[in-house]
């Protein structure tokens, strides 16, 4: 059925007028970016353009920003149109490569376009799922990068949540791929959110009245001698809500505190009947079914937990557990669910309420107040369609720590706008010299959207300017300068000021200065050339000369910004350092790639480590255990107070090219990006040698899930360094093996 052409219903849905004006435009052929809140449906459009092209026998490629979602979506869409229909790529997996409908990490297809564009050739539509993704610091890059290199005749659908500038994102990725993008916005909630903060003594407090009660609260503590209040709790907000706002996700920025909150609310409350209880039972034995026996330490008191209808989701978490929790809380067996924020990133699970026991978090790098943005990332889970009339938010406060600036606004209005993260890897430098010549590769350089929101900021700026300028030009044009009457006697009245102090000073030092401000003032009255002014011209010029001041140095600070924005220059200066580099380490002769440069052009991360590594022959040299243990520590990131794990591996060539490689990067960039630790080494060693996940558990120093993610990277790299290594069998026959050692058991994705 449809409605001016555009569908009304798919999947037994009743679209919004949103998601028909969406679907009429893909109709068309026409590239689509949607804007709109989290938990509106945006996925349902995702949905029907692939079904659509597949209908019709084209080719398309979903990407998501992290692989979770991508192996969600792969299941999902495998159940819909069949095995033979679906493929997956994210690095360390790849099933049925040439399958119509590819799902796949933006990453993988960035990489796809720069190196084997021809395998993307005949793709109709590329799904850009949480576009606003592109100023992420480490990775929004990739995102611009597709955009780029994304073929003129293949169209897009971008997926973002709600933005203020998605009009300068469309006119960017309009300009760049020289087609006409049409933007689809949505503001309204399917189910509106209403706003809360919590505190023991006030109670649930909306966001409107809150400061005025704070501050009463605030003002009792000073009068009882400063004494600290009773700390607010987790669980005194979940004591306030739990009849009537249940279930709900309570996101809590540390893992550890993640867990600890779950255990002591499980000792306090069970939220499940008895049937329910039968019903959780069952969905976890089908589940855990589906692994290897689960053999973690944290499963048997998180499966307690879950039996009383609480508990707890992070990365750290093997996938086996995180699978169960989120099959219970699909199923609304989970009542209270403490999670880290990455619960919020693309997987589907609206709750009735959202808590968060902090507005701040670790960045990785300090403790900072969460932005509008990624409140409302989070926030938007609550609020279940068709379930619930409202949303609830509640944001825990306690006042013994309470710092306003701390607090989102909780205004979907002031959500911060994308600011681009573009950045050159090494990678891409070289896959630039390979296909293009620098006539090419110098404008590609100046089509990133960092470049085209500084000319707009410059635009913008250049406006302003001109205003202000014809604005400076309504006073006289005398007002403030030397030769100003009024500026003479204000010079005159600072004079006489300065010499009343002059002969009360007794401080030799500041007797000085005082003489050289009179010198100076002195100097300039003997040289102004002093102008006629009418006498009610400088009665006005009194009244003007304050907002003048102001105005012009606005004016001045405007024209400074303006001549500091030199955008593409930055990065064409960054291409050239990053270039003579890799000229001086041999992976470019005569403005051609060398073998090394070749095999570098296929690597993504730590390319030059993995290269030098290769072109020395270690992975030759190394046996297949000791080659597992090197990949997992090549862009190993250790945690915080994370321990390293002694070793005897012989790893000083490593170190060795480590200490080279920053060294040659300080000379050329100023700073370093080679990143060598081998904190798990021996682990991926002994995993490689059949030793049990168990057994590994027992000395490593890490979460288990995080140890499976490294284990992940390292099959990943691996296969890299495979598909570089194009013409020796004998290492990919090596690497293979390399690989299936360790993709194995807990480590092993089930899809």
């Amino acid at each position: 059925m449809s409605i001016n052409g555009a569908t009304e219903m798919y999947r037994g849905f009743v679209l919004d007028p949103f998601q028909q004006e969406a679907l009429s435009y893909i109709d068309q052929n026409y590239s689509v970016l949607v804007a709109a809140p989290t938990g509106v449906g945006k996925t349902l459009i995702a949905d029907y353009l692939i079904e659509k092209i597949h209908k019709e026998n084209g080719r398309v490629v979903y990407t998501a920003p992290i692989k979770a979602l991508s192996n969600q979506k792969f299941k999902e869409f495998k159940a819909i149109m069949g095995e033979d229909a679906v493929g997956i790529l994210t690095g360390d997996v790849v099933l049925n490569p040439e399958a119509p409908v590819l799902i796949m990490t933006t990453e993988i297809f960035r990489n796809l376009l720069q190196e084997s564009p021809e395998r993307v050739s005949d793709v109709r539509y590329v799904i850009f799922d949480e576009i606003h993704y592109i100023d992420d610091p480490e990775r929004g890059s990739v995102w611009e990068e597709s955009l780029i290199f994304m073929p003129a005749a293949m169209r897009f659908l971008g997926l973002s949540a709600t933005i203020p500038n998605v009009e300068q994102l469309a006119e960017w990725i309009s300009q760049t791929q020289k087609q006409e993008i049409k933007i689809v916005t949505h503001f309204e909630r399917i189910v509106p959110l209403r706003h809360y903060f919590f505190e023991k003594s006030m109670g649930v407090v909306p966001v409107n009245q809150f400061r005025k009660r704070v501050k009463k609260a605030l003002g009792r503590m000073k009068q009882a001698d400063g004494h600290d209040l009773p700390a607010t709790t987790h669980v005194d907000l979940i004591a306030e809500i739990k009849d009537g706002y249940l279930p709900c996700l309570f996101f809590t920025f540390s893992r550890k505190k993640a867990e600890m909150n779950a255990i002591e609310l499980g000792a306090e409350y069970n939220f499940l009947t008895n049937e329910e209880r039968r019903q959780a039972e069952a969905v976890i034995d089908a589940v855990s079914a589906r692994y290897p026996k689960i053999l973690s330490e944290r499963w048997q008191g998180l499966r307690s937990l879950l039996l009383k209808g609480i508990g707890y989701h992070h990365a750290g978490m093997l996938p086996a557990l995180k699978d169960v929790v989120e099959e219970l809380f699909t199923h609304r067996l989970i009542k209270v669910l403490y999670c880290t924020e990455t619960f919020a990133v693309g997987l589907n699970f609206p709750c009735r309420s959202v808590c968060f026991d902090s507005s701040t978090k670790w960045d990785g790098q300090s403790f900072r107040a969460i932005t509008n943005r990624e409140y409302f990332q989070m926030a938007g889970r609550a609020g279940r369609r068709g379930i619930d009339t409202e949303g609830f938010v509640f944001m825990l406060v306690d006042l013994n720590y309470y710092d306003p600036q701390d607090l989102p606004s909780m205004k979907e209005s002031q959500i911060e706008p994308l600011q681009s993260q573009f950045a050159l890897t090494y990678n891409s430098i070289l896959n630039l010299i390979k296909n293009y010549d620098d006539e090419q590769i110098y404008r590609i350089l100046g089509q990133n959207f960092a470049t085209y929101q500084a000319l707009d900021e410059r635009e913008f700026l250049r406006e302003r300017i001109a205003e202000m300028r014809t604005e400076l030009d309504q006073f006289c044009e005398h007002t403030d300068a030397e030769g100003c009457p009024v500026v003479f006697e204000r010079q005159l009245r600072k004079l006489k000021q300065f010499e009343k102090l002059l002969k009360k000073e007794r401080h030799p030092r500041a007797k000085r200065r005082l003489r050289q401000q009179i010198a100076a003032i002195k100097k300039s009255l003997k040289h102004a050339d002093l102008q006629d002014c009418p006498k009610d011209e400088q009665l006005q010029c009194r009244r003007n000369a304050k907002r003048y001041r102001k105005l012009l140095h606005r004016f001045q600070n405007l024209i400074k910004r303006e001549q500091q924005i030199a955008p593409q220059s930055r990065y064409y200066q960054e291409y050239q350092d990053k270039k003579a580099l890799l000229q001086s380490l041999g992976y470019l002769q005569g403005g051609k790639l060398t073998a090394a440069g070749e095999f570098a052009s296929q690597i993504h991360g730590q390319e030059l480590l993995i290269t030098e590594l290769f072109m020395e022959g270690w992975f030759h040299k190394y046996s297949i255990s000791e080659l597992n243990a090197l990949a997992v520590s090549i862009g190993y990131e250790p945690r915080r107070n994370e321990t390293k794990i002694r070793h005897k591996l012989n790893f000083t060539p490593a170190y060795k090219l480590l200490f080279k490689l920053a060294k040659l990067e300080e000379r050329f960039l100023g700073y370093s990006t080679v990143e060598f630790n081998d904190h798990i080494a021996v682990l991926a060693y002994r995993w490689s040698q059949g030793e049990s996940f168990t057994a590994l558990m027992e000395t490593a120093q890490i979460d288990e899930g995080d140890l499976v993610f490294a284990f992940r990277r390292g099959i990943d790299l691996l296969r890299q360094v495979r598909n570089a290594a194009t013409e020796d069998p004998y290492l990919r026959n090596k690497i293979r093996e390399c690989i299936a050692r360790m993709d194995r058991d807990q480590v092993s994705v089930l899809l």
